[in-house]
């Protein structure tokens, strides 16, 4: 008869060798990972003898679809209704988040802001990313924009981002500038709804700032992108040929010239003056950028606004909302 001592033994090797099994070297990339890395991860936290690995492949979650996955997407998506069954999902799946790793799509080091905010918070980085939301564009956000696209539901949550947003030195910084914006056009072809905002903000109580000399003078031309640094919202309107090659020309005396310098030359004081950028499309693509300058790349990263004159007022609405009081 087997002692107690034997049993033991025994029946603890299955155990052992389920566990060497499913040993498995992760790499904290986790955006990048593979549908088997997330089935073998998923594994790994302790599901390996359930059918739940398998619906994870059969339906090919791969690592970005991971880190998206919501709870009614376990329901009714993946067919896990047991309540304490999805709570541990979760809660492994937000532990995954704070320590991935999200350098080769976190450029900005949005989900470094976040753990100096709380290193809990770091959960929300790839949900924020994937809205367009990064150290840039963030300070531009509202709490409405955190809670209906980023999925963060946690009332106390998203009133900590917000305040933590406001407290940053750029946004403190731009609370001291005396004109609300600056609209940046190509006088060429802009300058009918460049006209057209100005007069709508100003409607609204803005202190609005367009240049309408477009001067070729220096001076005139230096104290044009001073007023860019004292503008606390840059608003640059493009049509289809506002960022044309042009741009990556050498000034002359053509006013064409002039005017594709000044854009240039005000967009880079804006982002270096750390301005609140709007860009406001009007039949413009974005696919004119392959060509552009790497200092004028990421505009796309900015909220914008795109223009329908059919629908003027909603467009200013969306305008203002964006831009920082």
């Amino acid at each position: 008869m087997a002692s107690c001592d034997t049993v033991s033994m025994m029946t603890s090797q299955p155990h052992k060798l389920i566990s060497k099994e499913f040993s498995y070297e992760f790499n904290k990339n986790v955006p990048q990972w593979s549908v088997m890395d997330v089935s073998n991860w998923f594994k790994q936290i302790g599901f390996s003898e359930l059918s739940y690995s398998i619906r994870f492949l059969e339906n090919q979650i791969d690592g970005d679809l991971l880190l998206r996955l919501t709870e009614d997407e376990l329901r009714y998506d993946l067919g896990i209704h047991n309540e304490v069954m999805k709570k541990r999902i979760m809660r492994e799946l937000n532990n995954l988040k704070q320590s991935a790793d999200y350098s080769c799509i976190d450029s900005t080091g949005l989900n470094s802001f976040l753990k100096s905010v709380n290193p809990e918070y770091s959960m929300y980085t790839y949900s924020m990313l994937s809205a367009g939301i990064n150290t840039d564009t963030m300070r531009f956000i509202t709490e409405d924009q955190l809670q209906n696209v980023c999925g963060i539901s946690n009332d106390t949550h998203r009133h900590c981002i917000i305040n933590s947003i406001k407290k940053m030195p750029a946004y403190v910084e731009n609370m001291d500038k005396p004109y609300d914006a600056f609209i940046s056009y190509k006088r060429s072809t802009s300058s009918v709804l460049a006209s057209l905002l100005k007069v709508y903000l100003e409607i609204r109580g803005y202190k609005v700032f367009i240049d309408v000399k477009r001067s070729n003078d220096a001076k005139y031309r230096n104290n044009v992108l001073q007023t860019v640094k004292q503008s606390k919202n840059f608003i640059t309107v493009l049509m289809p040929d506002s960022l044309d090659t042009h741009l990556m020309v050498s000034l002359n005396e053509d006013i064409e010239f002039i005017d594709n310098y000044m854009i240039r030359k005000e967009i880079a004081t804006a982002k270096q003056s750390r301005c609140n950028i709007i860009p406001v499309l009007n039949n413009f693509s974005w696919s004119s950028f392959a060509q552009l300058p790497d200092d004028l790349k990421n505009l796309n990263a900015y909220n914008s606004i795109s223009w329908v004159h059919e629908y003027q007022d909603a467009c200013v609405n969306k305008l203002v909302k964006f831009m920082i009081k």
